[in-house]
């Protein structure tokens, strides 16, 4: 008998979704919704709009003829604002109601919003969806100076990208970029390219107070020091976008929504994946969240399989970030910082950092900048758990052809 299934949104996990599901079943009716109003995309290509790399016509991840070769419908532009689960129902904004067997809350996540003095005084701007891009794109003129609050990722992609459209730009961090993804040791290196590429970036003091200066934006810092910009963008991180889930009886915490290992939420037949999914970390066990591409990929893959009647597991989330900047590369896979129990070798020059955390002779972590590499390999040596402890000085000497050399031995053995 043919089921029904609801994909709330359209980004990496609902698409893996919908496409794991149709490996199973040709039957099935499947409805994606979401709020954008275009074809879907990935928020992480928004930056290189900026820098001229991409249009908008090359930014789609799929088109109409997708939907149809999927035989599924999306439907654009609406938000859900309820999950009656008793009534087995989606509500949309409009008033519509949606049956479902089966549905998958894929919503992402929003900028948290900082809660600062002054800061309701002034603009600020998000960079996370394409309307986000169309309310910057206009203020960007030829003198303009932006100022990104935050160090993580997306303010860093950002930043790289607003230099090379020739725009002055100023990150505000209080201690570190890039702390959550590298260590001390990445982040310096990281930051001389930046700086080398007229990049400022302001480190040591928390943000106090914003306040408008002359028709500019001025951020006030502890230690009484201050930035002035024309734009201001909020990057201090994000939130999983749940609230509609209020009076659904789906249990969730202020990181996201709790699922087990195949997605499954607290309620029957309601599952959830990507940045919304509180799931159990590789390593630990732990539960926590893991807002990468690849982990959206993974989750919505289990998520859909399990929607379908397949019954498969998450192994849990293993971190794995990759950045490109200026030319240069970065990459982090697994473990990055502390952790008593995990042996840590590395290897440097003035440009270049290789380091790799073991664990009973196998690999928990690495860490490359400007070091060509493939983190796929890296992340299936940690996952298999391989040993490699008698290659670790091949591994910090040629990264790359020694994992590829490794994970061949283990496919073929």
């Amino acid at each position: 008998m043919a089921r029904k299934h609801i994909l709330i949104g359209s980004g990496a996990a609902g698409l893996a979704a919908l496409r794991e599901i149709r490996s199973v079943t040709h039957d099935d009716e499947i409805r994606m919704v979401t709020m954008e109003t275009t074809l879907p995309y990935s928020p992480t290509a928004l930056p290189y709009l900026l820098s001229g790399k991409i249009d908008e016509e090359t930014l789609w991840v799929v088109d109409e003829e997708f939907f149809r070769q999927m035989g599924a419908e999306l439907v654009r532009g609406r938000r859900v604002v309820g999950i009656p689960w008793d009534r087995k129902e989606v509500v949309l904004d409009d008033g519509s109601r949606e049956n479902f067997d089966t549905v998958l809350i894929a919503t992402g996540s929003e900028p948290l919003l900082p809660d600062l003095a002054g800061f309701d005084t002034v603009s600020v701007l998000g960079f996370h969806t394409l309307d986000d891009y169309h309310r910057l794109v206009p203020l960007l003129g030829p003198s303009a100076e932006v100022i990104l609050y935050g160090g993580g990722l997306v303010s860093m992609g950002l930043a790289a990208n607003l230099a090379k459209r020739g725009v002055g730009v100023k990150v505000v961090v209080r201690s570190r970029i890039l702390r959550r993804y590298f260590d001390p040791e990445s982040s310096d290196l990281i930051a001389q390219v930046f700086t080398a590429h007229g990049v400022d970036i302001v480190t040591g003091s928390e943000v106090v107070e914003a306040s408008p200066a002359g028709g500019r934006i001025e951020l006030s810092l502890g230690d009484g020091r201050t930035v002035r910009g024309d734009v201001l963008v909020n990057c201090l991180g994000t939130i999983p976008r749940i609230s509609f889930l209020d009076g659904s009886g789906i249990s969730a915490t202020a990181e996201g929504i709790l699922v087990d290992r195949h997605m499954r939420t607290s309620r029957e037949n309601v599952y959830a994946a990507g940045d919304v999914a509180v799931g159990r970390n590789f390593f630990s066990g732990e539960t926590g969240t893991n807002a990468i591409l690849p982990s959206a990929v993974e989750q919505g893959r289990v998520a859909g399989a399990n929607m379908a009647g397949r019954v498969r597991e998450s192994p849990g989330w293993i971190s794995m970030n990759t950045f490109h900047f200026f030319g240069a590369s970065a990459c982090t896979v697994g473990l990055v910082n502390g952790s008593k129990d995990v042996d840590w070798v590395s290897t440097s020059t003035n440009t270049a950092y290789t380091k790799l955390g073991l664990k009973d002779r196998c690999l928990v972590g690495v860490q490359f900048v400007n070091v060509p590499v493939d983190p796929g390999i890296f992340q299936y040596l940690i996952r298999r758990r391989v040993d490699v402890g008698t290659r670790i000085e091949e591994l910090l000497a040629n990264p790359a052809e020694t994992s590829r050399a490794i994970m061949i031995k283990k496919e073929r053995g």
